[in-house]
């Protein structure tokens, strides 16, 4: 840990833009690299009451949660689109599309972590669908709804599903417009395929779940994109393939590559 104290004034701002307040004085140990742990304390002029922050810089969750969401989003979607689908598809795919949703999840606690409240929920509720997805393909496989399985069924339970987390996505479209075009681009496509899917289960339409399959897998591809566009960022320190960041992030691109400070954990969101 870095043991370097400085004096400063009455207020100082944060990589994140937060401002913290304390006495005039007071002593502020601060990180130098992307491995210490940056500590502020604040001494309450004749109080003697201490407040400690702890931030550690930590890998940038979505990178991971987003890989998974894009191939669990990609199976899903050609299902639905009918490039493949057998008797048996459910029992080959069920636990992988689980064990992509348990990434998701845990990614989701990690952007928690990391302040990233789109982050946060994207990935949370994006995982639990498809941890949920899983199971029902579980019980395809052991023949418990094969009934329901069947293109021109009725399944309005299903259909609930994806109506209930495409509302969700709709929001998160709203949200994305002050992170990154990218995540506009591939959350409205999730939105409106998640929309159409679940028109479909209330409606028997094949050629709605086709279109929204295919929407479902653009988003999978645009969604690959944007975690291999991160990775490289975070590896070369770098832009190296264009984030098309929004709002507040494309004034501060350069400093959200800053080592220490401008890394998840230390600085809000990723």
């Amino acid at each position: 840990r870095d043991s370097h104290t400085t004096h400063l004034p009455m207020a100082t701002t944060l990589a994140d833009g937060m401002q913290t307040s304390y006495v005039a004085g007071s002593a502020v140990p601060y990180a130098t690299s992307s491995t210490t742990t940056t500590t502020t304390t604040v001494q309450q002029s004749g109080q003697g009451i201490n407040t400690v922050v702890y931030v550690t810089p930590i890998a940038a969750p979505s990178i991971l949660g987003l890989y998974a969401f894009s191939a669990a989003a990609a199976i899903v979607g050609a299902r639905g689109a009918h490039w493949y689908g057998i008797s048996q598809s459910p029992l080959i795919f069920w636990p992988f599309i689980l064990t992509l949703g348990i990434v998701q999840v845990l990614t989701a606690l990690w952007a928690f972590r990391a302040r990233d409240n789109l982050a946060t929920v994207f990935h949370g509720v994006w995982g639990a669908f498809f941890i949920a997805y899983a199971c029902l393909n579980l019980f395809f496989a052991q023949g418990t709804l094969a009934f329901l399985a069947t293109d021109g069924n009725r399944f309005s339970e299903f259909g609930m599903y994806w109506i209930t987390v495409a509302a969700i996505t709709w929001v998160c479209v709203a949200a994305s417009f002050a992170e990154s075009l990218i995540w506009v681009l591939f959350t409205a496509c999730m939105a409106v395929g998640a929309t159409m899917t679940a028109c479909a289960y209330f409606t028997t339409s094949v050629g709605i779940l086709k279109a929204g399959g295919y929407l479902i897998f653009i988003s999978a591809a645009i969604a690959f994109y944007q975690a291999t566009a991160w990775l490289l960022e975070y590896q070369y320190g770098r832009p190296i393939l264009p984030s098309l960041r929004l709002g507040r992030h494309r004034l501060t691109e350069t400093a959200l590559l800053n080592r220490g400070f401008g890394e998840p954990g230390v600085k809000k969101g990723q």
